[in-house]
């Protein structure tokens, strides 16, 4: 059996490897890699040691609880550390119809979340939404590909979000900015894949 020391030795050598290329998903990283130096498992190595490099970094800073996702919660990986929302889910047509539709206001770590069943192309707007909005759009490893800030109050003026785009994160506007969340940082929740969202339950 593997001693503790040596698990956290690998687990910062996983860390150290990451940290150079923390805007790729680990298949992007994977598929830049040389074809000489690719194998069959390599997805799947690297997805475990991105695993286990967070399981051990989360247990040592006190952050194992936020780095174990459910689906009330999403939990963002950013350049300055963690960031945790509880959220609603909007997974169906009608919920994703209603939003955030006539709620009056929301507390900084909350949020909504909408899932859509397969990645497609993404227009928001701001009907019967009365107070300003950040939406994060996320592919479906959960690495964000573009935000918009301040979305205005009952303005009907599309928002597109991508051409790919598997789910959005609806918080309240100016709290992207204040937590240095970007393109590139990554969120956690048991609807994302596998390769990327690994502390949810690997699938």
């Amino acid at each position: 059996m593997q001693s503790n020391s040596f698990k956290s030795f690998r687990a910062a050598q996983c860390v150290a490897l990451f940290s150079a290329c923390s805007v790729l998903s680990v298949r992007e990283w994977f598929y830049r890699l040389p074809v000489t130096q690719r194998s069959a498992s390599k997805p799947q190595k690297a997805s475990l040691c991105l695993a286990a490099a967070l399981a051990v970094f989360a247990a040592s800073t006190g952050r194992a609880e936020a780095l174990s996702c459910d689906a009330d919660h999403v939990v963002i990986e950013t350049q300055s550390g963690s960031h945790t929302f509880s959220v609603d889910v909007a997974d169906d047509a009608a919920e994703r119809a209603r939003g955030l539709m006539f709620v009056e206001a929301m507390d900084e770590d909350a949020g909504m979340l909408f899932v859509y069943p397969k990645p497609r192309p993404v227009n928001f707007w701001m009907k019967n939404t009365l107070i300003p909005l950040d939406m994060i759009f996320t592919d479906q490893s959960g690495t964000i590909v573009s935000i918009h800030e301040n979305a205005i109050p009952h303005d009907e003026t599309a928002i597109f979000g991508g051409e790919a785009v598997f789910s959005v994160l609806e918080i309240n506007a100016g709290v992207s900015k204040a937590k240095s969340i970007a393109i590139g940082d990554v969120l956690l929740h048991p609807a994302y894949d596998f390769y990327t969202s690994l502390p949810c339950d690997a699938k």
